[in-house]
């Protein structure tokens, strides 16, 4: 196991929508962490209900930074939520922190820890003591007319889907110079390896172990039998491109940032110019074993 030096600054991203167990955790947490000589660190924009969480209990000793500080200066960072919290933070992360997932959500494939066995490892990490994994965020670009209009990138998966009721989209998807197919339907969902246990899966695409080299092009409610999924390389960018006759189309990346998209627009999604974030392993979890978890979980609820 690699040994890093101590980490003095933690930042805390809460999940959006709160939940009644942030009253227990978040102030033993930051107790535990403060009496350790820590600098405990939250967004500007959390700052109000963070104090609620600690009820009559000062919060003088939390620190309060804006967004950019918030991403690019703290040394490691806890992801408090579910799936969606973390790859909202692995969006903005710098990519030289280290992540830690707890999962306090339902399912919860990518967040490492669960809200139970975290705490006892808790102390190591703080001393550096723990292995990470890269994991890569895929780059899109949107241009209008030659010009680039947009640029993100995603953790799961960037879907291109009808925005209107009862109506069908046409798209054009290739890899590189090579035509995939002319697609209609309700749209198209480009998945990364991680992301497809996500939305693809749903809609009929495969499970792909995160160690591939890949991405996955999953039609959703296709309008022909010969539309199936692909599993396509990752070293070639992917173009989509919306064809006549044109109904209201939206990009969603991650299912958090969403942009409207026009007939003549070029959609490229490219892998190869990725973005990098470190999640920290937990050394007990396994990929299988996760995977048969989570669908037994999700089958009793």
């Amino acid at each position: 196991m690699k040994r890093r030096p101590h980490l003095q600054t933690i930042g805390i991203t809460l999940k959006p929508n709160s939940t009644p167990e942030f009253y227990s955790i978040l102030p033993n947490l930051c107790s535990w962490m403060l009496r350790r000589k820590k600098q405990v660190v939250f967004r500007t924009e959390d700052k109000e209900r963070v104090q609620k969480f600690f009820r009559q209990k000062s919060t003088d000793q939390l620190d309060f930074w804006e967004s950019k500080k918030f991403h690019n200066s703290v040394d490691i960072m806890f992801s408090l939520g579910g799936d969606g919290t973390l790859i909202g933070v692995c969006r903005r992360i710098n990519a030289r922190i280290p992540v830690l997932g707890i999962n306090l959500g339902r399912l919860g494939f990518i967040t490492e820890f669960n809200k139970n066995e975290y705490f006892d490892r808790l102390g190591d990490i703080l001393e550096g003591n723990f292995e990470t994994t890269p994991k890569p965020l895929c780059h899109v670009r949107v241009e209008k007319k030659g010009v680039v209009h947009f640029e993100d990138h995603f953790f799961n998966d960037a879907v291109m889907a009808k925005t209107d009721i009862a109506r069908m989209i046409y798209l054009r998807a290739e890899l590189g110079t090579e035509h995939i197919y002319n697609l209609s339907g309700d749209g198209i969902i480009v998945s990364t390896p991680m992301g497809s246990t996500a939305y693809s899966m749903a809609a009929g695409g495969p499970i792909v172990h995160p160690d591939v080299r890949g991405l996955v092009l999953t039609p959703i409610c296709p309008h022909s039998l010969v539309h199936r999924p692909f599993v396509i390389p990752d070293s070639t960018p992917i173009t989509l491109r919306v064809l006549p006759p044109h109904h209201s189309v939206t990009l969603t990346l991650d299912g958090q940032v969403a942009i409207n998209i026009d007939e003549h627009d070029v959609v490229t999604i490219n892998a190869g110019k990725v973005k990098k974030v470190s999640l920290i392993q937990n050394p007990d979890r396994l990929y299988f074993e996760t995977i048969r978890d989570k669908f037994v979980t999700s089958k009793k609820e």
